[in-house]
């Protein structure tokens, strides 16, 4: 054997040894490549999550102060009719500076002693955002409909005793 080739076979060795056992430099920068874009993507993500929850957690304040405007056309039984706005500084003073009100009152077109309350709660940027409740309110102390006497209505208590 020739002693020379047998070196030049060992360094060729070492050398395939030594490839196979690291990365090139360009494999180390396509592999960060590959990395850094699933990190933005992964960062926008979670951005767009978190927009999620906060429009999330908004719509539910909207629906819990409308109901609270709700349950106080509801205490008033038979609200009257119109139109009238605010914030809500009177029910949670300090709190919820970005939202507004507006409760209309209308009558019903069928029914007299029936009342439409529609509550709409304004919230998010500039205001842009809503959220509504509507509720049908019938009056407690109805209007007679027919005039005493008529259609078998009495209008005067009876005097005879039971038996």
């Amino acid at each position: 054997m020739n002693p020379r080739r047998s070196k030049s076979t060992a360094a060729v060795l070492k050398r395939r040894t030594a490839a196979a056992g690291g990365f090139t430099l360009i494999e180390v920068m396509v592999a960060l490549g590959i990395i850094g874009i699933a990190m933005v993507a992964l960062l926008a993500l979670h951005h767009q999550n978190m927009q999620s929850v906060i429009a999330a957690q908004d719509l539910n304040r909207a629906a819990m102060l409308a109901q609270t405007l709700m349950t106080d056309a509801e205490m008033q039984r038979f609200p009257d009719l119109g139109t009238t706005r605010g914030d809500f500084e009177r029910y949670f003073p300090g709190l919820y500076s970005n939202f507004r009100w507006q409760r209309v009152v209308e009558e019903s077109a069928m029914f007299t002693d029936v009342r439409k309350v529609i509550v709409t709660v304004f919230y998010g940027r500039r205001l842009k955002r809503t959220f509504s409740l509507t509720e049908y309110m019938h009056n407690p102390q109805p209007a007679l409909m027919f005039a005493p006497g008529q259609n078998g209505l009495q209008t005067q208590p009876s005097t005879a005793l039971p038996r």
